[in-house]
């Protein structure tokens, strides 16, 4: 079994590094926000 997809739950300090993070080593990272000022935050 090997990890490809990765679901990030926040995207606050540690939840976009967590996303930043994992896109970078290649997976097919997903954020789920609670609000559309979070989205705004986060990019």
């Amino acid at each position: 079994m090997s990890i490809e997809k990765v679901v990030v739950a926040g995207g606050g300090v540690l939840g976009s590094q967590i996303a930043y993070q994992s896109a970078f080593c290649g997976f097919d990272v997903t954020v789920w926000l609670r609000s559309e000022g979070s989205i705004e935050r986060t990019l």
